[in-house]
């Protein structure tokens, strides 16, 4: 795998994500367990969440169509640390017992993106 595929890949996963939680935040947000009213309170934040996935997956789309860069390598490191914190925080959410099972999925997609990224982004 290089870069600008795993560029696309987070094209894809952001893109779905973003567009769950624009259209239908509560649908997303239903399976990790979480209570009604905890949905209820971060619809208006998940839709913003999702709106920051679309300009995210519009970014990786871009990227992965340009030349090899220092830039491209540039975002890969920070799109690293972004996705380390975000795995961080997903394991903190796991271990309060808010979120079910369906949580450890979140920790697994921050953990190979963050890996993902930091091989391409520290790893030369």
């Amino acid at each position: 795998m290089n870069l600008n595929t795993l560029f696309k890949i987070n094209t894809f996963v952001a893109g779905l994500f973003g567009l769950g939680f624009v259209i239908a935040p509560a649908a997303v947000l239903e399976p990790y367990g979480l209570s009604q009213n905890l949905i209820d309170g971060s619809i208006m934040m998940a839709k913003w969440y999702g709106a920051s996935n679309i300009g995210f997956a519009v970014l990786f789309w871009f990227l992965s169509n340009a030349p090899d860069s220092d830039l491209k390598t540039t975002v890969a490191k920070a799109m690293c640390i972004g996705f380390a914190v975000g795995c961080l925080v997903s394991i903190q959410n796991q271990m309060t017992g808010e979120i079910n099972a369906m949580g450890w999925s979140t920790v697994a997609l921050y953990g190979l993106f963050a890996a993902g990224y930091g091989k391409f982004g520290f790893g030369k």
